[in-house]
């Protein structure tokens, strides 16, 4: 065969490797859906009797690194807090790693951070390349086990990243080998994760992911109670729908809350279901700006949604709180945490959590300098002053 008609046998298989990579989530997201077992809302305590909480401090106040963001946190079983964010040089750098520090409430005082895992970790244990790590997120599992679901990239930026996931068993002090998610039978490329796991009543886990290979669009992974996934169900059909929150509302009916990437001015975007996340609705365009930019949220004791976000059109320096009564139909937004008038400042990437105590807890990227760490309760979020 002439060499001009190999190349060109190649290149059209290229392309034909390159649409099935594209078509291949949406075709898996059609087929028949494995039973699901129902939402498990969590366990959660009201404080509405105590005075207004509300307290700004750092999770990592000098972080050891130039740069930090994507921080998530979670409850210990003694009470305390275990936290994680990627850091270093720049976003995407080869020097970046997960960094982690633990919370002491009685102090009321972070430790200093440490080095989790990096790229030669994570290359050591998955035999492969790895060029730099980002999001990552804590899940609680049986017993003594605490899984660290994190992000990693080979080659190219983000939309060519791997879903990975490390097992503690002494609360986070150590770390077991990393080991690769099989998120799709292709390749096994472009999984990333941001927001909070949402627990099933069989002891599973629905853990909110995305895309941004060719498409950008939300999914959510059923992952057993071993880190294995079982199932995923598409979201949302778009191109501009990315990190979404899922929120439990009963056992059946969940919404999930988006980051919008499409033309500016962006807003949050919504998507339901009310079948534990087997089908979702279309997404829609809440009333709430979105300037490119995460967001994280809860629900309380009484039904009722919390929703922090930046509440701009452009920009990520003013950072707000916002309610919904109507399981996330209209919100108002009641509290600021920042606002910086002069349009400068970053104030990005929320990760909310409550406590068994009843406290709220909030991380955020302060200027990709520092992790902020707010403490408040329902009161102040109410009114109430502290």
């Amino acid at each position: 065969m002439p060499l001009a008609k190999i190349s060109s046998v190649v290149i059209t298989s290229g392309y034909a490797v390159l649409l099935l990579a594209a078509l291949l989530p949406s075709l898996l997201s059609h087929l028949p859906p494995k039973a699901s077992p129902a939402l498990a809302l969590e366990p959660i305590a009201s404080l509405k009797a105590f005075p207004a909480v509300m307290k700004m401090g750092y999770a990592c106040e000098d972080c050891l690194v130039p740069s930090v963001h994507g921080a998530n946190v979670i409850e210990k079983r003694d009470g305390g807090l275990l936290a994680t964010w990627f850091g270093g040089s720049r976003e995407g750098g080869r020097d970046v790693a997960l960094w982690g520090a633990d919370y002491n409430p009685a102090s009321q005082q972070w430790s200093l951070p440490r080095r989790i895992i990096g790229p030669a970790e994570t290359k050591a244990a998955l035999g492969r390349y790895i060029k730099t790590v980002g999001n990552s997120v804590l899940v609680r599992g049986g017993r003594d086990e605490l899984w660290l679901y994190y992000v990693s990239v080979s080659v190219g930026g983000w939309a060519g990243s791997a879903l990975n996931v490390a097992l503690s068993r002494d609360e986070g002090k150590t770390w077991g080998a990393p080991r690769r998610l099989i998120t799709s039978p292709f390749f096994n490329v472009s999984t990333l994760n941001k927001s909070a796991a949402v627990r099933y009543s069989d002891g599973s886990i629905g853990l909110p992911v995305y895309h941004e290979f060719i498409g950008k669009f939300s999914e959510l992974l059923h992952v057993d109670s071993k880190a294995q996934v079982l199932d995923k169900r598409r979201i949302t059909q778009g191109r501009h729908s990315i990190q979404p929150l899922v929120l439990p509302l009963d056992s059946e009916h969940a919404i999930a809350l988006m980051r919008d990437t499409g033309p500016s001015p962006g807003h949050v975007l919504s998507s339901n279901s009310a079948d534990a996340g087997q089908h979702w609705s279309a997404d829609q365009a809440l009333e709430l700006p979105n300037p490119d930019s995460a967001v994280a949220g809860l629900r309380r004791p009484d039904g009722s949604l919390l929703l922090v976000y930046n509440d701009l059109a452009a920009g990520r320096n003013s950072l707000a709180l916002a309610v919904s009564c109507d399981q996330g139909k209209s919100w108002k937004t009641v509290r600021h945490f920042e606002q910086a008038p002069d349009g400068t400042g970053e104030y990005s990437y929320p990760y909310l959590i409550r406590a068994s105590d009843g406290n709220m807890h909030l991380l955020y990227t302060w200027n990709r300098k520092r992790i902020r760490h707010v403490v408040f309760n329902d009161n102040w979020v109410e009114g109430g002053e502290p």
